[in-house]
């Protein structure tokens, strides 16, 4: 490491003599007159290669936004890329030309050179399923924290870290971010790989924002050390790919594809079968839909379908809103309790309430509830039947119809008055009530409604009869702003009250939300908090996969855990650097104590 540093010492002291380049970048000149001990050897220059080896010359940067030096870590990339890497590269270049035409364009249009798509190469080979052993996944790998704090959606059924497209657009909103914060390249891409953290302690360390002087300081992460002059070596050679022996390599077809609105919680397979393409087709082009399903939100997702099976789906898609997918959505009607729907879906209570997070109490009028589908019709009216005693008098109201109503559960009549839009007194005197007094659970109500009053939106029972089924205690000035709301994916609104020291970073960051999401929420006009102030905190509210989803095996992601047998001459710390995570998870995560030790054999989990 010594030769190392005093080699890149060197190496620096003639980069400050050297004539900067014609771009006004890094100095580049001719390899020759920069020698270090990382140069290949004068043979390396001249013998057989099986391909055509590094020259002299230096190598035709045109185009390049990115400062790259030609110096002893980059030209020994090159060397790597040239020898027993030139497959990797091979492979990884070919792949770009697949995901090139949709990833330079968005590089472009948020402002950032298009040769960063180099560190896509680097960082997973273009591979959208890649997942890192520090649990980072997709093509820019991504953790959960920054695809959270950059807007992509991380659920049970979704990840768009793995989305070219949408990963792209968060990858280039953080490299932007990432330049306006360093005004440098080499030290973006030493930040993206290593994080913000670990560069400006090195920064504040060595007291320089020179990435070169940094590395030769050694105050940066030796990862970091590596990775610029390894991305750099790509773009050299992405430049001019014959120049270095990859002209024959054959580069794939570019993504072509159709997008469809298609109904949610539908089966990838089915909806192949109605493109009449493969369903290998359908999960190359849609790598974010981790269980090979849509996500069941209530709202159309826009699937990605080869062109020529496009206009196919697109006819079938009115035949297939109708059919069940995983889950059919059911609107909860007025006087309607929880368990009469579980009843008339033959479900328990305890899976709807989990499946649409009610904690306590009866859903509410208008309010859209996921249950698990089946081949069951949907839910009529309820079966057992009460006896309505009507009042004496008889009424006759010109343009409303009667109809009855049977009350579930104890209830105010001004409640059940507002809702069917009529007088609390009219619907005392109809049914002989007291109007300050409560309506108890089995009685029966005549009520007279409107000619256009929508009767689907209430449980209700034909003249003559009455039936026993759960009425919930809704707040009736609520009732038909449910019925009427838009559906948009599922959110759940939770309270959070501020604390000392809390801040809206952190208040983000503990729920999985961005600080704009939080400000928009609340209407913030800045950041500035107070102790005791109550924040609504929207978070995605996806239902969990069930049935056929459930037992499907998710594509492996940041929260997925692996096995290991400790073996003789183990240690927390070794396991730890192994996999990339800390000692203290390791113990969190098999409830080890401080002082307990390890045996050959015993089975950690690797969080």
């Amino acid at each position: 490491m010594g030769k190392l540093l005093r080699s890149l010492s060197l190496l620096a002291a003639l980069a400050l003599l050297a004539p900067a380049s014609p771009a006004g970048g890094a100095p580049l000149g001719d390899p020759g007159a920069l020698p270090t001990s990382l140069d290949p050897p004068p043979a390396l220059d001249t013998r057989d290669l099986d391909g055509p080896a590094l020259t002299a010359e230096a190598p035709p940067l045109d185009g390049l936004t990115v400062p790259v030096v030609l110096n002893g870590p980059v030209r020994g990339f090159l060397d790597f890329f040239q020898q027993r890497g030139r497959f990797i590269y091979a492979g990884w270049w070919a792949r770009m030309h697949r995901f090139a035409p949709v990833i330079r364009p968005i590089l472009e249009e948020h402002g950032v050179p298009p040769e960063l798509i180099y560190v896509c190469m680097i960082e997973s080979g273009f591979d959208p399923d890649a997942v890192s052993r520090a649990a980072a996944v997709g093509p820019w790998q991504f953790v959960q924290s920054t695809g959270r704090a950059y807007e992509l959606r991380l659920d049970a059924w979704i990840d768009e870290r793995r989305d070219p497209i949408k990963a792209t657009r968060a990858a280039a909103r953080h490299f932007r971010d990432l330049h306006e914060k360093y005004r440098s390249w080499p030290l973006v891409l030493a930040a993206y790989n290593a994080g913000v953290g670990h560069i400006d302690r090195g920064m504040a360390r060595a007291n320089t924002n020179d990435y070169w002087r940094l590395v030769e300081l050694g105050t940066i992460p030796e990862g970091a050390t590596r990775y610029v002059p390894k991305v750099m070596a790509a773009m050299i050679i992405g430049q001019d790919p014959a120049r270095y022996g990859f002209a024959e390599v054959k580069p794939e077809p570019p993504w072509r594809f159709a997008v469809v609105e298609v109904p949610g919680g539908r089966d990838l397979k089915t909806l192949a079968k109605a493109a009449d393409v493969p369903y290998a087709a359908l999960v190359a082009l849609n790598p974010e839909l981790r269980r090979g399903f849509t996500p069941p939100d209530g709202v159309a997702y826009p699937l990605r379908v080869p062109p020529e099976g496009g206009p196919k789906l697109t006819a079938a898609v009115d035949g297939l809103a109708g059919r069940p997918g995983v889950f059919v959505e059911h609107t909860v009607r007025f006087g309607e309790r929880l368990r009469d729907i579980a009843r008339a879906y033959a479900v328990r209570r305890r899976s709807l309430r989990r499946l649409n997070n009610l904690e306590r109490g009866e859903p509410e009028p208008g309010q859209v509830l996921l249950v698990p589908s089946s081949d069951k019709p949907a839910p009529g009216d309820p079966i057992e039947l009460l006896v309505a005693t009507e009042p004496a008098v008889d009424f006759d109201v010109p343009g409303r119809a009667p109809v009855y109503f049977p009350v579930r559960s104890r209830t105010r009549l001004d409640r059940i008055a507002a809702f069917f839009d009529v007088a609390p007194g009219h619907l005392a005197m109809w049914n002989g009530l007291d109007p300050e007094a409560a309506v108890q659970r089995g009685m029966v109500l005549k009520i007279y409604v409107p000619q256009d009053f929508d009767r689907s939106t209430a449980v209700l029972v034909e003249q003559g009869a009455a039936i026993e089924v759960a009425a919930g205690s809704p707040a009736a000035e609520h009732a038909l702003a449910y019925a009427r709301k838009e559906r948009t994916p599922t959110v759940k609104r939770i309270e959070h009250t501020v604390r000392r020291g809390d801040n809206l970073w952190r208040i983000a960051r503990k729920h999985g939300v961005t600080v704009a999401a939080l400000r928009a929420e609340n209407g913030l006009d800045g950041f500035a908090l107070s102790v005791g102030q109550t924040l609504s905190v929207p978070t995605l509210d996806t239902p969990k996969p069930r049935g056929k989803a459930a037992r499907r095996r998710p594509k492996a992601g940041a929260r997925g855990r692996t096995r290991y047998t400790v073996r003789s001459g183990d240690n927390l710390w070794k396991i730890a650097r192994k996999f990339g995570t800390t000692v203290k998870a390791l113990r969190r995560a098999n409830n080890m104590r401080r002082k307990s030790g390890l045996r050959p054999g015993q089975r950690l989990v690797i969080p």
